[in-house]
């Protein structure tokens, strides 16, 4: 009896260390096939993400949501196994450092393989698609320049923000400044500056590029900006934007004032009053009072009439900057400026109107000469305000509104 219980404990610990063994080696085995498989997933998706979207967009999808996009697959996998078995690996406790261990492993290794992933997705669309880069250097772009196959263009050292637009982020100007591009060398310089602008847009989502060449074909200066979206701060207080499915006029424009009415078969009544500012297929956008968003369904269909007074002068206007790629600078001509004395006609872009003194003088005649302490509302692209302030560039008092 005496020996019997030290056998016996010697016997459980000897099943002790073997259940530990097995659990150590199920472990081994489980992490062995489990990080490398599921990294191989997170890249898998990755590279099928970074494909689609390069093939759709002809752009280079951004690499930190391309990898947590990778990582989100395995991971969801590993939590459903959880909320079915209990554990994540080999029966080991989820608090347990053997499943830290075991997810750390699929983090590390997920993001690695969606890293090469998101390269390879890319490469391969660009291969199958002809999307090719912005940048030109290495041999293969040497060799084409000395074959006279393509002209070369270097982006200034300096890139300009445009007149009116959102300036673009530092990290994008950065990526441009002193670039070397590649174009064919049968384009016109018409062409080559579509073709530049068109390239610049969809590698780098530029909104808006002008771009100057001298005589001999090089670029002298750069100008981007952020094309804005939405209907952004030009919303009036107080007022909000709805979109309706409405029947209406085939001439109705932005800026036009309209009546919402109902479409039932045996009244009609007014909804409300609004201003049109924009529609795809049948579906309006309308300006009204914040008072009557509410009244307005889903499921109603409505039928928009136009005033039957005529838009104002103001309306015009913004219907016209709202639908234009211009822009409005205001210029003040001051005594003995370069605007002094010229007619209206003779200054860049559009004299909208002209404050002199307590008059204003709204769609002045070409004819009309300008006087010191002026101040112009001048209608243009950035190209052509550009323009207006090199010529004022001795005249501190340009702004844009």
């Amino acid at each position: 009896m005496g020996d019997a219980i030290p056998t016996l404990a010697v016997e459980v610990q000897q099943m002790a260390t073997l259940a530990t063994l097995d659990l150590t080696l199920e472990w081994t085995r489980v992490a062995t096939l489990g990080i490398p498989g599921y990294g191989l997933l997170a890249g898998l998706v990755t590279t099928v993400l970074a494909f689609g979207y390069r093939a759709r967009t002809a752009q280079n999808l951004a690499r930190g949501p391309a990898i947590i996009a990778g990582l989100a697959v395995p991971l969801v996998w590993l939590c459903i196994e959880l909320w079915q078995d209990g554990v994540i690996v080999a029966d080991s406790p989820l608090a347990h450092y053997t499943t830290g261990i075991y997810l750390l492993g699929v983090v590390a290794t997920g993001a690695i393989l969606s890293t090469g992933g998101h390269r390879l997705g890319d490469h391969l669309a660009c291969g199958v698609f002809g999307v090719s880069g912005l940048d030109a250097s290495g041999p293969i772009a040497d060799r084409i320049r000395l074959a006279g196959i393509a002209v070369v263009l270097t982006l200034p050292e300096t890139i300009d923000d445009a007149d009116g637009y959102p300036p673009i982020d530092d990290d994008s100007k950065r990526r441009l400044e002193g670039r070397t591009v590649l174009l064919p060398q049968e384009l016109s310089p018409a062409e080559r500056r579509s073709r530049l602008r068109r390239r610049l847009e969809d590698d780098f989502g530029i909104g808006y590029v002008a771009t100057e060449f001298a005589a001999d074909g090089t670029i002298t200066s750069l100008t981007v900006g952020a094309q804005p979206t939405g209907l952004s701060a030009r919303l009036p207080p107080d007022r909000v934007a709805v979109a309706v499915r409405a029947a209406f006029p085939p001439r109705v424009s932005t800026g036009d004032p309209v009546e919402v009415w109902t479409t039932d078969s045996d009244s009609s009544r007014l909804v409300a009053t609004g201003t049109f500012r924009s529609s795809s297929g049948s579906v309006a956008t309308l300006i009204v009072d914040e008072d009557d968003a509410a009244v307005f369904t889903l499921e109603t269909r409505y039928r928009l009439t136009v005033h039957q007074e005529l838009p104002s002068d103001g309306s015009e206007l913004a219907a016209a900057i709202r639908a234009a790629d211009e822009t409005i600078t205001l210029a003040t001509v001051v005594s003995n400026g370069p605007l002094e004395s010229e007619f209206v006609g003779w200054v860049p872009g559009t004299v909208l109107a002209i404050e002199r003194g307590e008059c204003v003088i709204t769609r002045p005649e070409d004819g009309e000469p300008l006087q010191a302490g002026d101040t112009l509302y001048v209608f243009g692209t950035p190209e052509i305000l550009c323009r207006l302030r090199h010529r004022m560039h001795t005249d501190p008092t340009v702004s844009d509104i």
